[in-house]
């Protein structure tokens, strides 16, 4: 049977199509939606939002689920002619945020973080609805739904906050991967908690000493936590040995991981120096890892290569010396762009970051009315951290700003400005 009579026959049997029977009939259409004319899809989006009123609850998210498990290419393919059906759904999930069972909110959002719609009204209004229902959720849930928030580049601090005591009191009830969830989900959105750390490093410690390597963690996942309390600047020496004494015994690494550990060593070689001290790697080890870091990091950009090379264009009109792009500063960590005052120097005087909506996210607890308010997202904030740590100087230029001055003379004032902030080093 042709595509074209299949969608002719479920339009025409759709007004009687139970909600489950509607789910069954678009779990089928997954390998079918890219043969389909968009005049079909529009009129299937407009038919399921017009019934999705009569769906209970339980019904509108198995009816949701159903995105999440099409291809990307077949999600892409329906959102291109599905407005009215989302513009409907999420109409329809706004009303219900207060009855939606825990997994069937997460449910939904999750649909809609696959077809890449984050309208900022409306996550808002799941941000305040889960908080004011927080303790409804068990801690598998809560960690399930920062995930999805953190992964649309959205924070909302309050629900951050009370999710983790309620996460930090239960840590029991989490698997392996809903602590690494959690944790990830705070690192990006960059929300440090004492507390949540301490209890999360305490749990994943208990159970290496309890199982051993059955305790689900991998090694890898060892570097990362550690990591994470970096990005959070929680110091949890327990987890910090236990990593570098699994490290000894696994004969294979990741390269992330190995990546993940030479950050770990710039933070607490300076942050945590005495405490650091009593394990702290030996000399061929940690030259190993900055070579290692050197040959897999060669490219920090996370904005654009002509944005880039336009800041540096106008740098180089302020300052004497040499101006690079993507410089590798003397502890292996790459610069945007950085100004040197010779050409053989590891380190500039000027090393300036570029933040993009890939370095952001942005704040749900915000009123709409009033401008956005992005927040740098927790690896970026922790590269720039050890940057200064270790004496260097750093300013940030915002792309979109950047985007917004046509003239060069606006540019260096712009410049100039920013670099106002290192004391006189244009003088």
């Amino acid at each position: 049977m042709e595509a074209e009579d299949v969608g002719r026959l479920v339009l025409e049997k759709f007004p009687h199509l139970s909600p489950e029977q509607i789910a069954e009939v678009l779990l089928k259409m997954d390998n079918m939606v890219g043969g389909y004319h968009g005049e079909f899809l529009s009129e299937l989006s407009r038919m399921l939002g017009s019934r999705l009123k009569e769906f209970t609850s339980t019904q509108f998210s198995l009816l949701m689920s159903t995105l999440i498990l099409w291809s990307v290419d077949t999600r892409e393919r329906f959102s291109e002619f599905a407005k009215d059906f989302f513009a409907s759904a999420s109409a329809e999930m706004s009303t219900r945020l207060m009855e939606l069972a825990p997994h069937e909110l997460n449910c939904c959002l999750a649909a809609f973080m696959s077809v890449g719609l984050a309208e900022h009204k409306f996550l808002a209004s799941v941000g305040r609805a889960s908080l004011a229902r927080h303790n409804s959720f068990g801690p598998v849930q809560l960690a399930a739904l920062l995930t999805i928030l953190s992964e649309m580049r959205m924070v909302h601090f309050d629900l951050f906050n009370a999710a983790a005591h309620v996460i930090a009191t239960r840590t029991k009830e989490l698997r392996p991967v809903d602590i690494m969830r959690a944790l990830r989900s705070f690192a990006k959105c960059s929300v440090p908690h004492e507390m949540l750390c301490t209890s999360l490093g305490n749990e994943v410690s208990n159970r290496f000493k309890a199982k051993g390597v059955n305790s689900g963690f991998k090694v890898e996942d060892l570097c990362e936590v550690a990591w994470i309390f970096c990005v959070l600047q929680a110091y949890h020496e327990e987890i910090f040995r236990l990593m570098l004494k699994q490290l000894e015994e696994s004969p294979r690494i990741s390269t992330d991981a190995l990546c993940q550990l030479y950050e770990c060593h710039l933070v607490l070689d300076s942050e945590h120096k005495e405490a650091y001290s009593k394990y702290r790697m030996e000399p061929d080890t940690l030259q190993a890892l900055l070579d290692h870091y050197k040959e897999i990091r060669r490219d920090v950009r996370r904005c654009s290569e002509k944005q880039r090379n336009n800041v540096a264009s106008a740098l180089k009109s302020l300052v004497e010396g040499t101006v690079n792009i993507n410089h590798r500063t003397s502890i292996g960590l790459l610069v945007d762009v950085a100004a040197l005052r010779k050409r053989t120097s590891a380190d500039g005087y000027i090393h300036i970051d570029l933040d993009s909506p890939l370095t952001l996210v942005r704040s749900l607890e915000q009123d709409e009315n009033m401008p956005p308010s992005f927040y740098i997202e927790g690896p970026v904030q922790l590269r720039r951290r050890i940057l200064q740590k270790h004496g260097l100087r750093l300013v940030t230029v915002r792309e979109g700003d950047w985007r917004e001055l046509e003239e060069a003379k606006e540019k260096r004032r712009h410049l100039r400005t920013q670099l106002a902030s290192l004391g006189n080093i244009l003088e």
